[in-house]
């Protein structure tokens, strides 16, 4: 990545910044540059083997880039919380959101790791380091990058070969460590001279097809368990509200929390799809894959209008009652037959998840429909469906494309 330098610290700032009162300010620092490396080694030593790194979720998110190296970015379920980190000034040294890896003849090597925050923190947990200021970017199929102030600034295409648009990350502040390859410049040096030899990845020809990248599984994978989190909030809403009646706007909670959900998702979905991404309206027609990405987000917000509108009693016949289990039948059958890459049938590991997922709104509509029917058990049946979304939820969060 193309990062834009700061100033380098002054070294009488940075012996403050430790303590006047050490009776050796250079051996101190230098203690703490130690002591802040052997940190980050414990937390990436498994990754010097990167079959672990994939297994523990981290992808590809570039090519070799020079001086840098291949970036492999951390989408675990389990860590969830460390891509929620981008968006803090806190920094947890024990998950890199970032993994820097050299390649040669198919053997990869463990350089380092990249720390990225939204802003310098205020106070810089590492010594003498240098934060650097990386651009909002564009980034396409073939992992190349350009710069982008928003996501519907970028070109649909990459203008060299035509590679198609990806996802887009605003500015970030960023601090390499290079706890794993020496560096002439410094353990947080911005670059490092010694992987020159590993050159760069050259764009492809155009015309090149390009395979789905790990950018793009790494967004979709984000955005599933994302969504799982997002279930598992709204279905402890509705178990709250199914305890005993409750006045509105109180009763009415969990439908606010379903627009929330579809409009959260009909807008980040998709990132290279209006009203997100560079693709226009009318293109959505065009692409079956978010075509019926985009109908299936709009039930949330159209279940969370009418159940709302329901609570408030505005509307009052019981035909109502039946829209939420008849959109949750449609949406089993979009989940069923399940759009990827351009295919309709592919039976793969994608399509098996979706079909579990389908399977499960499946059983939800079904224990809804039969619980605004009868009223014996009505009670019992109200925890069963919110228990399909708890189920649903855990499809989600354990979601992976690799």
């Amino acid at each position: 990545m193309r990062l834009a330098p700061t100033r380098r610290p002054a070294v009488l700032a940075l012996l403050l910044g430790f303590g006047a009162a050490l009776s050796v300010p250079g051996l101190a620092a230098a203690d703490a540059t130690e002591e802040l490396l052997a940190r980050v080694r414990s937390a990436t030593a498994r990754y010097l083997d990167i079959a672990r790194a994939r297994e523990d979720g981290f992808v590809q998110i570039t090519g070799m880039e020079r001086n840098h190296g291949y970036h492999f970015l951390n989408v675990n379920a389990s860590l969830l919380t460390s891509a929620a980190r981008l968006w803090s000034t806190e920094l947890d040294l024990s998950r890199p959101p970032m993994l820097l890896y050299v390649e040669r003849n198919g053997a990869w090597q463990l350089a380092g790791v990249e720390y990225a925050l939204p802003v310098v923190p205020e106070h810089n947990p590492f010594p003498g380091a240098r934060w650097h200021q990386h651009e909002a970017a564009c980034h396409y199929r073939d992992y190349q990058e350009l710069p982008g102030p928003s996501p519907s600034k970028c070109p649909a295409r990459h203008p060299q070969n035509g590679a198609q648009f990806v996802l887009w990350h605003p500015r970030l502040a960023v601090v390499h460590v290079w706890a794993w390859y020496p560096n002439p410049l410094g353990p947080f040096a911005e670059e490092n001279p010694y992987l020159a030899p590993y050159g760069g990845s050259a764009p492809a020809p155009a015309g090149h097809r390009h395979a789905r990248s790990g950018t793009e599984a790494a967004y979709s994978e984000f955005s599933h368990r994302a969504s799982g989190a997002f279930l598992l909030l709204l279905a402890a809403v509705i178990a709250w509200e199914a305890r005993r009646p409750r006045p509105f706007p109180w009763s009415a909670l969990s439908s606010f929390l379903w627009i929330a959900f579809g409009v959260y998702l009909f807008v980040r979905s998709d990132p290279e799809a209006w009203p997100w991404g560079p693709k226009g309206f009318l293109e959505i027609f065009g692409d079956y894959e978010v075509l019926q990405h985009k109908i299936l987000i709009t039930m949330p917000i159209v279940i969370g209008i009418v159940e709302g509108l329901r609570k408030a009693q505005w509307l009052r016949h019981r035909a109502w009652g039946y829209l939420f289990p008849a959109l949750t039948f449609v949406g089993a059958s979009f989940l069923l037959i399940h759009f990827h890459e351009g295919r309709l049938f592919h039976v793969d590991a994608i399509y098996l998840q979706h079909a579990a997922m389908g399977l499960a709104v499946l059983g939800i509509g079904i224990t809804l429909l039969v619980a605004r029917r009868v009223q014996r058990g009505r009670n019992i049946l109200q925890y069963a469906w919110t228990a399909g979304i708890v189920l649903l939820a855990l499809f989600l969060l354990l979601y992976s494309e690799s």
